[in-house]
């Protein structure tokens, strides 16, 4: 651990309990481990093969596995860390592991205080622009929704990509939904109602996921084409950006080009330096929450980053109120009042992001939209 190849998080009991990573919930213990330079074939292999085959899942974005490793198993994965003699010569030699920390969605609103109307009356309405939406699903049925997804999948191991819990269904129609579904036209329709949807499962029906779930949809939604990709979610602990989630945004975007926009998360009244993975990157372009009166939002997640104490988040938003939006099986329904949300950030930039250059799309971060508001 002194070397930085453990990850903290392995070592504190209450965090694991909090996220039900204990014996009276699980009978393993969900873990990434990322190959290194100094690492063998059969060393890999060595510690993949302890695990439920069907768990495993290559995370490319980070040179890493995702893998379960059931209780029984737990003493000879951490064994086979070190060499035959107890120890490595080298540090840099053993793989660096990670908790599979649990994630949760984090949410909401508002049009009209960020300037969408006056983006639309330009002509701006974000037509061809892909927008992955990584969350709980969505319901493609929905008059919101419908004829709008161009494609979806499911990393939450659900074996659908529908939306049973609601977050994803509200999101994808915050960024991009027509307003039929309530019958009062462009009242209440997405930020960006002419841009394309991919729909990308990452969490459960419960709202929950895992980060190695979440780096799996990114690298879908950068497969896909994305240009936006949304990630209304994080984890509840704060990051220093060196965590999974945010080293693959990283890499992704750098990549990519494409912009991710990523809640601050819902820990601003535990005080300063909460903010969580992935708003944690240094590539994402994080959003805090301000209410309807421009004030910050009691619970929005503040910065600085620990460590390097770097400024985060990136902006705030409106984020706090009541605005209605689609849910599964009803037209629309004011939900998710309390939450952190970068969705309203389609309204800004992203109606203008078709035809420009990477260049211009590199320097998106740099920007402030209307009615925002500074770190």
């Amino acid at each position: 651990m002194a070397a930085g190849r453990l990850d903290r998080g392995l070592f504190d009991v209450t965090a694991l309990l909090a996220q039900q990573y204990d014996a009276a919930h699980t009978d393993a213990l969900p873990l990434i481990v990322e190959e290194t330079d100094g690492m063998t074939a059969s060393s890999l292999n060595e510690l993949t093969g302890l695990a439920d085959n069907a768990s495993v899942r290559r995370l490319d974005s980070i040179d890493a596995h995702a893998l379960r490793v059931g209780d029984v198993d737990l003493g000879r994965f951490w064994k086979a860390l070190v060499s035959a003699d107890g120890q490595r010569t080298k540090a840099a030699d053993a793989p660096r592991v990670w908790l599979d920390g649990r994630v949760s969605a984090s949410l909401d609103r508002s049009t009209a205080q960020i300037g969408a109307p006056d983006v639309w009356s330009a002509g701006y309405r974000g037509d061809g622009v892909k927008v992955a939406v990584l969350d709980t699903g969505a319901d493609q049925s929905h008059p919101d929704l419908a004829g709008r997804v161009t494609a979806a999948e499911d990393f939450s191991g659900s074996g659908y990509t529908a939306d049973k819990f609601g977050h994803g269904t509200h999101v994808a129609s915050v960024v991009g939904g027509s307003g039929v579904g309530s019958g009062s036209g462009s009242t209440r329709r997405g930020v960006a109602p002419g841009a394309w949807l991919l729909v990308g499962k990452v969490l459960g029906d419960d709202g929950f996921g895992s980060s190695s779930q979440v780096i799996a949809g990114m690298e879908w939604a950068v497969e896909q084409g994305a240009d936006v990709v949304n990630v209304c979610l994080g984890s509840s602990g704060a990051s220093d950006g060196t965590d999974p989630m945010s080293l693959a945004l990283n890499d992704l975007s750098r990549r990519s080009g494409a912009l991710f926009v990523v809640a601050a998360g819902n820990d601003g009244e535990q005080g300063t330096r909460t903010v969580g993975s992935p708003g944690a990157a240094d590539a994402a372009l994080t959003f805090g929450a301000v209410d309807r009166n421009d004030s910050l939002a009691p619970f929005s997640s503040r910065g600085p980053r620990p460590g390097d104490e770097a400024v985060n988040p990136d902006v705030r938003l409106p984020a706090s109120g009541s605005w209605p939006h689609a849910r599964p099986a009803r037209p629309w329904v004011a939900r998710w009042t309390s939450t952190t949300s970068p969705p309203p950030v389609p309204s800004w930039r992203l109606p203008m992001w078709r035809g420009r250059p990477r260049c211009w799309r590199s320097g998106i971060r740099s920007g402030r939209p209307p009615g925002s508001r500074t770190r």
